[in-house]
């Protein structure tokens, strides 16, 4: 019990996410004072109004109930939403998931809307136009709004300024990077030291995940290494951060959307544009019917993103399924069990922060895994 308390104590997501929140506040407040072009303010703007969609995004999906449908976000539980410009004690309440998405969505349309009005350049460590579109996909395709997410999705494809990085030319060693600076697919890249644990420490690729890529694929050899320790990116290195919006996602959510607007032979064909460029001989799929299709997508979905914090979002999203995982402590093997559906698909807000406010409400999750 101690040792959940703890953890629940030293999370550090909801102290950062609500830091960036704050800091964008007092940018979108004091920008029209500033001195400075109007195109200078729109780029300052359009990338603020992101950064703030994001922080609430990646927010409600770790505290926030999993959204199921518009009908359920009207009361499942969400997060706070701060909008104040000064540092003050003030106590806040949960809103629900549809007001939190509702504010995600409102700026993102912002953001949207000046990047709009700025000059396009290619610069990976600069939110864009095409990042802000595709962030809108991943929106939309997590509220099930597919009709929607495909357009965003189209957005980014159609435009043709980001093409699929190709494996079999890209000449990457055991030395070099997937996610590097060379790689054309990269839209926006960027770092977050909390997430730099999965290079640093001896967490291995599970047997799991490497049995789902077949011996052709390229992704066996690039994504991790020969120890099976992860290789996908650097986390010392600034020009390849984990954190990526790069254009395969775009052609992963195209292809979910379809499958849910009933075309889902064209989004076997989105998979296989991904499959083109990494797998060595025959990389072509087929699918059987809807279900299958879908299957096939969510499983090249995990090929494709693994390691770069999508998977337990995209967990939420497909049903919440069962999860055990075996610990081994000092000799002793413990099995932990996630049970399908369970509250505990959303984490706890911080001991701290339930200290500091006696009204916020937790979920309740059960005591024992």
């Amino acid at each position: 019990e101690e040792g959940r308390d703890l953890a629940t104590r030293n999370d550090e997501a909801w102290s950062e996410l609500y830091h960036t929140i704050f800091i964008c506040n007092i940018i979108i407040d004091k920008t029209p004072s500033m001195h400075g072009t109007d195109e200078e303010k729109n780029q300052l703007l359009a990338e603020t109004y992101f950064m703030r969609a994001q922080a609430y995004f990646e927010l409600i999906n770790l505290y926030g109930e999993p959204y199921e449908s518009a009908e359920q976000a009207e009361k499942a539980l969400g997060v706070p939403i701060n909008e104040e410009i000064t540092i003050m004690d003030n106590i806040y309440s949960r809103e629900t998931l549809a007001k939190v998405y509702a504010k995600i969505e409102s700026d993102l349309h912002e953001s949207i809307a000046r990047f709009k009005n700025t000059e396009w350049t290619k610069n990976v460590v600069h939110p864009s136009l095409d990042v802000a579109y595709l962030f809108a996909s991943r929106l939309h395709l997590y509220k099930k709004e597919y009709q929607l997410a495909k357009n965003y999705a189209d957005s980014v494809i159609n435009n043709e300024r980001y093409q699929l990085y190709d494996l079999h030319t890209a000449g990457l060693t055991s030395y070099s990077y997937f996610i590097n600076r060379n790689n054309p697919e990269i839209m926006f890249c960027y770092g977050m030291a909390s997430f730099d644990f999965i290079y640093n420490y001896s967490y291995l690729v599970s047997d799991k995940i490497i049995s789902l890529f077949s011996n052709d694929d390229l992704r066996k050899t690039t994504f991790w290494d020969k120890n099976k320790k992860p290789h996908k990116f650097s986390s010392t290195n600034s020009q390849s951060y984990g954190n990526t919006y790069r254009l395969s996602e775009a052609y992963l959510n195209r292809a979910e959307a379809l499958v849910f607007l009933d075309k889902w032979e064209s989004a076997i064909t989105d998979i296989n544009t991904i499959r083109e460029k990494r797998i060595e001989n025959d990389y072509e799929i087929t699918a059987t019917n809807r279900e299958d299709a879908l299957n096939k997508v969510w499983e090249e979905r995990r090929r494709e993103l693994c390691f770069e914090k999508h998977r337990w979002f995209d967990l939420r999203r497909q049903g919440m399924p069962e999860l055990r995982h075996i610990f081994t402590n000092g000799g002793s093997r413990k099995e932990y069990i996630l049970p399908a559906g369970s509250k505990s698909y959303t984490l706890p807000i911080p001991k701290k922060i339930r200290e500091q406010n006696k009204i916020i409400v937790n979920i309740e999750r059960p005591e024992q895994l």
